[in-house]
């Protein structure tokens, strides 16, 4: 019997490790258009709360930015991509709070970050 768990482990472990299990690596392509989606997308925020809009919809874009972020997968790049998501958080977190000032720079912030991210991504592919 102990044997059979013995193989059995093994098999389990054998198949894991297997390139059936494997998740494909993001190619240059779909990494540099969430890199322009998510930059896009800060770019409309900025503009958006520049012009007055209401903070809602200001927030909601800053929202889907953070989603958009979430597909630049580069290892190279996560240390940064993390840090941009915390500023566009901070900008979010601003925007709730009705503080305007402090949203336009962190948005102004995370735009430069994102720009930083794309002109890395550029020089390293």
């Amino acid at each position: 019997m102990n044997t059979v768990k013995k193989i059995l482990a093994t098999l389990v472990m054998a198949a894991m490790t297997s390139s059936a299990f494997a998740v494909a690596n993001p190619s240059y392509e779909d990494v540099r258009d969430a890199i322009d989606n998510t930059l896009a997308k800060v770019e409309e925020a900025k503009a958006a709360l520049d012009n007055g809009a209401n903070n809602e919809v200001v927030i909601d874009m800053v929202s889907d930015a953070r989603q958009l972020q979430k597909d630049i997968a580069n290892n190279v790049l996560d240390v940064k991509r993390n840090q941009a998501s915390n500023v566009l958080k901070q900008a979010r977190t601003a925007l709730s709070n009705n503080e305007h000032e402090p949203a336009k720079e962190s948005l102004a912030d995370a735009l430069n970050r994102y720009k930083e991210i794309k002109q890395l991504y550029a020089a390293n592919h």
